[in-house]
């Protein structure tokens, strides 16, 4: 139970990071990289109909939680850079700044997870196992990078 809930939360943060990072160069927008990344997922595992229209649920859900949470995102940006273009930096207006933007997070998370979850019990063993895989690569390769 444990394991199974294990590997459900890191699937919802890939796919949350997935829609919410900004590192990839060829998809300008949050939608297109979420569009990208639905279509690999989909290709990948070999998704029906059924299960591409429940993780491009997860998708909106995704890009909705982001969008909601946009502009408390900014304003501890803007509070960030106060900090640092101030003489001294207040570390525990730094922490708590760190605290709030994790509790976003969290919050984000928490709002996709349903919908995660449902994508989830619709996949076939075969469909999770590689799924499973495909997490321990890119975790082994992130794990190089850094």
């Amino acid at each position: 139970m444990k394991t199974t809930f294990f590997r459900v939360a890191v699937g919802v943060v890939l796919i949350a990071g997935a829609v919410a990072a900004s590192a990839c160069h060829r998809h300008h927008t949050p939608a297109e990289r979420a569009e990208w990344m639905t279509e690999k997922i989909a290709k990948h595992l070999d998704l029906d109909d059924r299960q591409k229209t429940a993780l491009i649920a997860v998708k909106n859900e995704a890009l909705a939680a982001r969008a909601g949470l946009q502009k408390e995102q900014q304003a501890l940006v803007e509070e960030l850079i106060v900090q640092i273009q101030s003489d001294r930096l207040d570390q525990a207006k730094v922490t708590g700044l760190i605290e709030r933007h994790q509790a976003l997070q969290v919050q984000m998370m928490m709002r996709v997870f349903p919908k995660f979850a449902e994508w989830q019990a619709g996949l076939r063993p075969e469909q999770k196992a590689e799924a499973a895989e495909h997490i321990r690569m890119w975790m082994a390769r992130y794990e190089e990078s850094h």
